[in-house]
């Protein structure tokens, strides 16, 4: 079976540890092991924890949450390889739906899918024949296979992108940034639109925006946990809505029950309560930040509800409209048309 590497999850190029280093933490990520998807594997499971500023410092933070079971981290970084002279990738659908198989005629296909997804096709004796690049790509997650396998050559053209358009954007306490992305050497913006994936790191949002985000089910999420961060007092900021922001008497009651509920959850926390069960008094306003992955497909259809509809929430339209225009500047073809509604209802005095 001949092979070949058509994408595999890349950096931001406007991204580096100098030009965000005044954005928090975020920094912190290139102090993680091993290669770039390594690295943002352990950051975005680091997020869940509130413990990014322990990059690095533990060499088996990949492979001991393999072993556990705990692979949603590694659903970050996205493989893309073509398969000729064989109809195996139509079994490999079958046996896990969260890849991506497409045709290209003449006995060759494209395959898209996350370490996870490959983990588990390698592990049920499937597409082996791509081990020794997602081995490469990711050793820590692939461990169990070390000695095995010899890794595979991972050079690919550089990525044909404006870093400036890459840039991460904010908006009061709200960031958007994108941290990887795959752009496959594909022609067809069909294929590209199945193929193509994007990373991005969503903060200073609220509860309530991430439990809309979190409806678009097609999508891999790393979430800030309120299970295992204390959030005693000081310990979360709230998103404000505008209308409330500008009526003094409504934002005095806003504040009133936010000291209320910082003040019961550091008592719950007093009287032995555990962070699991003390949460249950958090607001929805409260800030926090995820780590979020979508093929282009899903990402498409997540702007047509969140971007660009006019009925969508402010917030996570504004979230949606930021990451758009990031989308767009990676594969305008396949973007275009969410581009141009939005510059209709939204980029036009």
């Amino acid at each position: 079976m001949r092979v070949q590497l058509l994408a595999y999850t890349r950096q931001n190029p406007a991204l580096s540890p100098q030009a965000v280093a005044s954005l928090g933490d975020l920094a912190t990520l290139w102090k993680g092991l091993g290669s770039f998807p390594e690295q943002m594997i352990e950051f975005a499971g680091r997020v869940c924890y509130r413990s990014t500023h322990r990059m690095g410092s533990a060499p088996e933070f990949i492979s001991a949450r393999v072993r556990e079971g705990h692979e949603d981290i590694i659903e970050h970084v996205v493989a893309t390889l073509r398969f000729d002279d064989t109809d195996a990738p139509l079994r490999w659908r079958m046996m896990n739906r969260h890849c991506e198989v497409s045709d290209l005629g003449g006995g060759g296909w494209v395959v898209s899918g996350n370490t996870r997804v490959w983990l588990d096709l390698f592990r049920r004796g499937a597409g082996l024949d791509a081990l020794p690049y997602l081995h490469a790509i990711a050793p820590k997650v692939y461990e169990e296979f070390s000695g095995a396998v010899q890794d595979a050559d991972l050079t690919l053209p550089p990525a044909k992108i404006d870093p400036d358009a890459l840039q991460p954007t904010q908006d009061g306490p709200m960031r958007v940034t994108l941290l990887g992305f795959t752009q496959p050497l594909l022609d067809d913006p069909a294929l590209l639109e199945h193929h193509g994936a994007a990373t991005f790191l969503f903060e200073g949002i609220s509860r309530a925006c991430t439990h809309q985000l979190v409806r678009h089910r097609l999508a891999s999420f790393s979430q800030e946990s309120q299970r295992y961060v204390d959030l005693s007092r000081g310990g979360w900021q709230p998103v404000v809505p505008k209308a409330v922001a500008n009526q003094p008497e409504a934002m005095a009651e806003l504040e009133g029950f936010w000291r209320i509920a910082e003040e019961k959850y550091a008592k719950l926390r007093q009287l032995g309560i555990r962070k699991e069960d003390a949460r249950f008094l958090l607001p929805n306003a409260a800030e926090t930040r995820i780590v979020t992955t979508m093929n282009f497909a899903a990402w498409g259809h997540f702007l047509w509800l969140r971007a660009v509809d006019t009925a969508a929430q402010w917030e996570i339209r504004t979230m949606g409209q930021r990451a758009l225009a990031m989308l767009y500047a990676l594969a305008p073809a396949v973007f275009q048309p969410q581009w141009d509604v939005y510059l209709e209802r939204f980029a036009n005095p």
